[in-house]
């Protein structure tokens, strides 16, 4: 059976990448452009991984944390967050230090797919603090 990620971007040529990102690391993908319908799909079908950006409409990734700690808190270690938020926008979010990592955008998509598989490889996997504690990371296309 296909481990699946789910994808929870509002922007659709970001969300197109990280469908590809999971493609290409041999997972399957589920898609929420928005928190109702990403908590909707956790909840239904809860997925291997979570791909989170933090800015959404109608719920945030803030919000969409909180919520999955209240009826699957283990998940939360299953989430890689990638974010354009300043650092001090999130800083107080006691739910990111259960994440497995947080990825400031502009992002290294060898990286993402690295984080992506080891998460997804290693169940029990402890959060990646190296993810967290780096500069901006930059995408590279090709």
């Amino acid at each position: 059976m296909l481990r699946t990620v789910l994808v929870v971007e509002d922007d659709r040529p970001t969300h197109a990448l990280f469908i590809a990102v999971v493609h290409r690391c041999g997972f399957e993908s589920s898609s929420a452009f928005d928190g109702p319908s990403a908590l909707r799909r956790v909840r239904e079908e809860p997925p291997d991984g979570i791909i989170l950006d933090l800015l959404l409409p109608t719920l945030n990734g803030f919000q969409i944390m909180r919520e999955i700690k209240a009826f699957a808190p283990e998940m939360l270690s299953r989430i890689v967050v990638v974010t354009a938020a300043a650092e001090s926008t999130y800083r107080e979010c006691v739910e990111l230090e259960s994440v497995h990592a947080i990825l400031r955008k502009p992002f290294n998509v060898d990286q993402l797919e690295d984080v992506l598989r080891r998460m997804i490889d290693a169940p029990a996997a402890l959060p990646d603090k190296k993810m967290r504690d780096g500069g901006t990371m930059r995408l590279k296309i090709g």
